[in-house]
Order: structure tokens, then C-alpha cells, then sequence
């Protein structure tokens, strides 16, 4: 008896943990989110902004939260959310979120920015997308070439340097050797008398 009673204690608590994370993960089913995730980086340009739109289809007022995965920002620059983190949308209604993108950095490449939105116990990522164009790319490349062009115009510098530096010797040497053999040829014609 006491075994029955335990597995339909067992049994009843997992159809209302089911119950319970069904209605969570609902939350998010009744949402509609509409953004567009690709923006282009334009050189000059103080950033990018993502418009994400939430709208909640439900019958009850929801409460989203946006959060960005920073760690990839920080390679990129800095970011903010108008005009909260934190949104509450009630039934049937759309707010409009503005995910700002600072441009502070060189950027290399193509970034993919994760961006959860959570409500409750249940989210979604979405991935927004920043691509360089133009002269970003172009800068990268020209200042892996100017960096090569200073290494090996100081490199020929040197050189020349050293060649200099060795031929001013050899000419110093040459007339220390010219100034010897004067030396020594004029003591030859000088007579002394014992």
C-alpha cells in the first residue's frame, strides 16, 4: 500500500512539474518577435541599431527581459538597450526594444552578437549580425602593409647604417696608415751624427 501511495505521489508530481514547465515554456510560444538581424558597419559611423519588436499574443501581460551576450561585444565596442532591459508588454499589444551597437574597435570580421530574451523560465536567442564593409576592411588590410613597409624600411636603415659605419672606419684605418708610413719614410731621411 505505502508503495502504491509513493508512486502516485511520484506520478502526481510529475504531471504537475509538467504542468507547470509547459505553462513556463507557453510564455514564450505566445510570443511573436520580429527584428531584422543583419546590420553593415559603415566606417566613420558611431554604430548600429537593431529594432527587435515583441508582441505579445497571449492573454496575459508578460514581462521580457534582453540580454546581450557581452563577451562579444566587448571585442566590438559597447552596447545599450532602449528603453530598458527590462520590458512588460500586456496582452495583445507590441513594444518596439532598440539594441544599440558602439562601434569602438577595429573590426575584422563578420560579428554574431547572441541576444536572449527571456520571460519567465523560458527564452529564445536571436543572432544579430555586423559586418564590416568598406574601408574597414580595407584599413585592416592596409595597416598589416604599412606595418610590413616600417619593418622592412627600418631594416634597410640599419643596414645602410652599418655599411656606413664600416667604410668611416676603413677610411680612418687607411689614414692612420698613410700617416704611419709618412711618419716612418721622413725618419729614414733624417741623418744622425755620432
Amino acid at each position: 500500500m505505502n508503495k502504491q501511495i509513493l508512486f502516485g505521489g511520484i506520478i502526481l508530481f510529475l504531471i504537475c512539474f509538467s504542468a507547470s514547465v509547459l505553462a513556463e515554456s507557453a510564455e514564450l510560444k505566445d510570443t511573436k518577435i520580429d527584428y531584422v538581424p543583419y546590420r553593415e558597419l559603415v566606417v566613420n559611423d558611431p554604430g548600429v541599431v537593431y529594432q527587435i519588436k515583441i508582441a505579445n499574443i497571449g492573454t496575459k501581460e508578460k514581462t521580457y527581459e534582453i540580454i546581450p551576450s557581452t563577451d562579444i561585444i566587448k571585442e566590438i565596442g559597447s552596447y545599450r538597450v532602449d528603453p530598458s532591459y527590462l520590458v512588460t508588454v500586456k496582452a495583445g499589444e507590441e513594444e518596439t526594444v532598440y539594441f544599440y551597437l558602439a562601434i569602438e574597435k577595429a573590426v575584422s570580421g563578420r560579428k554574431t552578437i547572441p541576444v536572449e530574451i527571456k520571460s519567465g523560465t523560458s527564452s529564445t536567442t536571436l543572432n544579430l549580425v555586423a559586418r564590416p564593409i568598406g574601408r574597414f576592411q580595407q584599413t585592416q588590410a592596409t595597416n598589416i602593409f604599412a606595418e610590413i613597409f616600417k619593418i622592412v624600411f627600418s631594416i634597410v636603415i640599419i643596414i645602410i647604417l652599418l655599411m656606413a659605419m664600416v667604410l668611416l672606419f676603413r677610411r680612418i684605418r687607411k689614414k692612420k696608415e698613410e700617416k704611419i708610413e709618412k711618419d716612418l719614410g721622413s725618419d729614414d731621411e733624417v741623418q744622425t751624427y755620432y
